[in-house]
């Protein structure tokens, strides 16, 4: 029988500080603190998969693969990734604080 092995969750923060760096520099043009996202990494033998998760409990994801090369030199598909996460967070956000003052 074939046998899975299993990837390694890892922080971007660590494992990829390029990117993070890129990330956090296209949340903050949206005013959107680094503590509301969770970005990760899950190196394969081909691509590095980009996991961002935000809302209150982490529960939205947006997800894309990249290539080694993306994670040493970010470009502007990886630029517009990380903007159209930063808008869907940006976008929970404000739902949740409205969803907080009807309480």
């Amino acid at each position: 029988m074939g046998e899975f092995k299993l990837q390694k969750e890892e922080s971007i923060r660590i494992a990829a500080p390029i990117l993070y760096r890129r990330m956090i520099e296209t949340f903050e043009k949206y005013n959107i603190h680094p503590y509301d996202a969770h970005g990760t990494v899950i190196k394969t033998q081909d691509c590095l998969e980009i996991t961002i998760r935000h809302s209150n409990s982490f529960t939205e994801i947006a997800r894309t693969e990249i290539s080694f090369e993306q994670a040493l030199q970010p470009d502007e598909k990886l630029t517009c990734f990380f903007e159209q996460a930063a808008e869907k967070c940006k976008n929970q956000l404000i739902t949740d604080y409205f969803k907080m003052i009807k309480l």
